[in-house]
């Protein structure tokens, strides 16, 4: 694990909350949750907003494994 890794407790069967919150307040430092959590879309027409949005977008990408196939199954929450 780099020094830029999160270091919060790995998710079971028991804390999704608190993996949750730690995995939220990660990204918002990473100033990646808005494009995670949907609310910040790709810019317009602009070729330089739009590449800068991609290049954010693939950094949270990076994060966003840590979600898929867990947020929707109660069992693995």
């Amino acid at each position: 694990m780099s020094d830029s890794d999160p270091k919060f407790h790995p998710l079971s069967g028991t804390n999704y909350p608190q993996w949750s919150g730690e995995m939220q307040a990660w990204l918002m430092t990473k100033g990646l949750w808005r494009l995670v959590s949907g609310a910040e879309k790709c810019p317009g027409t602009d070729t330089e907003a739009i590449e800068k949005w991609e290049l954010r977008a693939e950094k949270a990408a990076e994060q966003r494994i840590h979600l898929d196939g867990i947020i929707d199954d109660p069992v693995k929450i």
